[in-house]
């Protein structure tokens, strides 16, 4: 306690000011969006906030919330995202060549509770059963 304020030891020796949280995020929207204006990530500006002599026990994660709701870093953020593999098409040759079959349900409010399906993907023709319990031998049946 200093002057009726709380500090914590810093790892330097220096002290650093504790803050409860709301002015520990007025702090984190100065420095990011306010005077300083850097548009910094959550980390860094986590970092920059400790180097300024600040101290809250939520900062990291507080940081990030800060950056995940400015609108400039969204809009202007490097995407970091797998770019989209290119679809291809399906060809087969002939009609009933090739079939492609799913499973589906559990189905609400039914007796038979699942449904396979199998589609040509020539003619796009369907064939559908309603199935009670999915076992190996319904499926080897509507095969």
């Amino acid at each position: 306690m200093i002057d009726e304020e709380l500090y914590k030891r810093g790892f330097s020796q220096s002290f650093l000011k504790c803050l409860t949280p709301e002015e520990g995020n007025y702090v984190l929207r100065e420095i990011h969006e306010g005077i300083c204006r850097n548009h910094l990530g959550g980390k860094v500006l986590a970092r920059k906030s400790l180097r300024q002599g600040f101290y809250w026990p939520t900062m990291l994660g507080d940081a990030h919330e800060v950056v995940k709701r400015c609108r400039a870093c969204q809009e202007h953020a490097n995407v970091n995202h797998q770019p989209t593999a290119l679809m291809r098409p399906l060809e087969s040759p002939c009609p009933f060549d090739q079939w492609g079959v799913d499973l589906v349900g559990p189905l609400p409010q039914a007796t038979r509770k699942f449904l396979i399906v199998a589609v040509d993907y020539f003619t796009k023709w369907v064939e559908a059963e309603p199935l009670a319990k999915i076992s190996e031998k319904e499926v080897i049946k509507f095969l």
